[in-house]
């Protein structure tokens, strides 16, 4: 396990799920971390648990779908550690139904959540740390929907697409940049957390269905523990692609089949 002593991690969605697990994850590596999220009693849980583990924390209540939060959430990070080694855009929410029928305030929640979240966070630390000179890493948290496409989640597939786009430009960009600044994308199977507990329980015969479905899937997903400790494995190997599931692979794989034999 690699000691991270001497870096600051700047986390969001930390309030529950991933973004929990991986700021635990870090701390006990020995991180300063900063912990943003919407959700100020889980902010308040989770920089009790942090601070148990003897690691420095700063508590930011951050509303990532918001441009000015995310600079607000940078500017205080490097005001108070004067530096960030590690940033990961981990917020996100999901959302149900057909594509067509979805109202405009779903998909753009959904979208301003998922991934202007992570266009709001690139803006706001690039900057920093190209200024900063120092190697850093950013770590975006999309889905096997990100590589791969289904019915009845298109908000959230459209989102995690995008994510996943955005990452391998902004690798790209480093690389021919020369900056010492590495870019990972997550791209995780079903998860056990709570990303499906603002889905309505029954709309319809088919959505309710459909919901059930999903909490079912995510209930029997893999461990928000066990993902961090995998993320930061991918983290530390300095992979651009981090696919905790080896079922997600074999799945973009045979998308990208499908998609060369037509």
């Amino acid at each position: 396990m690699r000691s991270y002593e001497h870096s600051v991690a700047v986390v969001t969605g930390t309030a529950s799920g991933i973004g929990r697990s991986l700021s635990l994850s870090l701390a006990r590596r020995g991180a300063k971390i900063v912990l943003a999220d919407i959700n100020l009693a889980g902010l308040e849980q989770i920089y009790s648990e942090v601070n148990t583990l003897g690691v420095q924390a700063l508590v930011i209540e951050t509303d990532v779908a918001d441009a000015a939060s995310l600079e607000n959430l940078a500017q205080r990070a490097f005001a108070h550690f004067n530096r960030v080694d590690l940033l990961i855009n981990n917020a996100g929410v999901l959302s149900s139904g057909a594509s067509w029928e979805l109202d405009l305030q779903s998909w753009q929640r959904v979208l301003n959540i998922n991934l202007w979240s992570v266009i709001h966070a690139v803006r706001s630390f690039m900057p920093r740390l190209i200024e900063q000179g120092s190697p850093a890493h950013i770590v975006n948290t999309a889905s096997m929907a990100g590589v791969t496409s289904g019915p009845w989640v298109a908000p959230y597939t459209v989102s995690k697409h995008g994510v996943v786009a955005l990452s391998e430009c902004l690798a790209a960009e480093m690389k021919d940049a020369g900056l010492p600044i590495k870019v990972s994308v997550v791209c995780p199977g079903p998860v056990s957390t709570n990303i499906t507990q603002d889905l309505p329980p029954r709309d319809t015969p088919r959505s309710g269905r459909l919901n059930a479905h999903l909490r079912d899937l995510i209930h029997q997903g893999m461990s928000a523990d066990e993902l961090a400790e995998k993320v930061l494995a991918g983290v530390e190997a300095g992979q651009l692609w981090i696919f905790p599931h080896p079922e997600v692979r074999s799945a973009a794989e045979q998308r990208l089949h499908r998609l060369l034999k037509n």
